[in-house]
């Protein structure tokens, strides 16, 4: 059996910290299922870090998750020299037996105390850090599903003279009855499921990756005329202005997180929705992402994380209508100046 190379550890190790692609993943659990070494190297990460199950992450500012990263690796690397210097040092006496042997006792307790202050240090920061880092991860997974989403809405407009996905509706129907498979267009993302029935999109590229939905997606795209549920589309997309078409958008906003203010519809279609706007829901962030901020996807394909909802100099909101404070579902942007992203 061949020993593992560095590649290979360093795979098995963010493995084990949950920190791989579908991919990734898939070729670690290869190596572990094949590789007794690998096994055994991933059940003791597991086991070290199993402690650290019982913490409840929460969420952490930036700028204290980037400072406490950057002192932990500065603890480590100080730590390391230290130990290094310290067996050089042990290595390099050259005493009788009585000696060496206190001096190998003495030894081996700097050497574990330096061992505990680098313990210490991971202990007190692995909370800050383990969450800042697994925040950055799914929202850079997030951004890459968007800028897949574009891909496939650009393959659309190429087969549809440049056209993005619509369907007609009725003056003041709804925008939001998601889930409802009647023969009229009663929601706003009728038209992203024209992308799947046509074989431009799959259903899961319309669930966030932080999401990780429990449903699965064992349906045939035809027989529907909607997404099946609200849980089966966790992003919010742009409704247009119906007084301008939006062919010629410029760099506008079409995607992004799911809406804050919509996160808890009506479960059946049949009811109604009234929803006054308060000032937390005004300040709130896409649950996505913990309320950190959310991914915006452009129509030239460029995805921004943004950590407010407004957009540009204009800073218009991109969750809500402006000077509208109630929503029944059936509200309108004025303009195309005015984004509105909505389920």
């Amino acid at each position: 059996m061949m020993p593992l190379n560095d590649a290979q550890k360093q795979l098995l190790f963010d493995y084990s910290l949950g920190q791989t692609s579908e991919l990734e993943a898939a070729q670690a659990q290869e190596l572990v299922f094949s590789n007794d070494q690998a096994a055994r190297l991933v059940a003791s990460i597991k086991a070290s870090l199993s402690p650290l199950e019982s913490i409840t992450p929460e969420p952490c500012p930036d700028e204290l998750a980037e400072g406490t990263v950057w002192r932990v690796k500065q603890a480590l690397r100080t730590s390391r020299l230290q130990l290094t210097q310290l067996i050089a040092a042990e290595q390099s006496h050259k005493t009788g037996l009585k000696a060496g042997f206190w001096r190998d006792i003495f030894g081996r307790l700097a050497t574990a105390a330096v061992f505990i202050v680098v313990g210490s240090a991971l202990i007190a920061g692995w909370r800050v850090v383990s969450n800042y880092t697994h925040q950055n991860y799914w929202q850079q997974r997030c951004g890459a599903q968007l800028a897949g989403l574009f891909g496939a809405l650009s393959n659309y407009r190429a087969d549809n003279d440049g056209q993005m996905p619509t369907l007609a509706a009725e003056p003041g129907a709804p925008w939001w009855k998601i889930g409802d498979q009647g023969p009229e267009n009663v929601s706003n993302t009728r038209r992203m499921w024209i992308l799947v029935k046509n074989d431009y999109a799959r259903p899961t590229d319309f669930v966030c990756p932080v999401q990780k939905p429990t449903s699965a997606f064992g349906i045939n795209p035809q027989e529907y005329n909607d997404f099946p549920s609200r849980k089966l589309v966790t992003y919010s997309f742009r409704i247009s202005c119906p007084k301008s078409p939006s062919a010629g958008l410029g760099r506008q906003v079409i995607v992004a997180d799911m809406n804050p203010v919509f996160e808890d519809l009506p479960v059946s279609s049949e009811g109604t929705l009234i929803i006054n706007l308060s000032d937390a829901l005004l300040r709130r962030n896409s649950p996505n992402h913990n309320g950190r901020g959310q991914n915006v996807l452009f129509c030239d394909g460029s995805v921004v994380f943004l950590r407010t909802r407004q957009i540009d100099v204009s800073l218009d909101d991109i969750f809500t209508l402006q000077d509208t404070r109630t929503y029944r579902g059936v509200e309108l942007p004025a303009s195309e100046a005015d984004a509105f992203l909505a389920p």
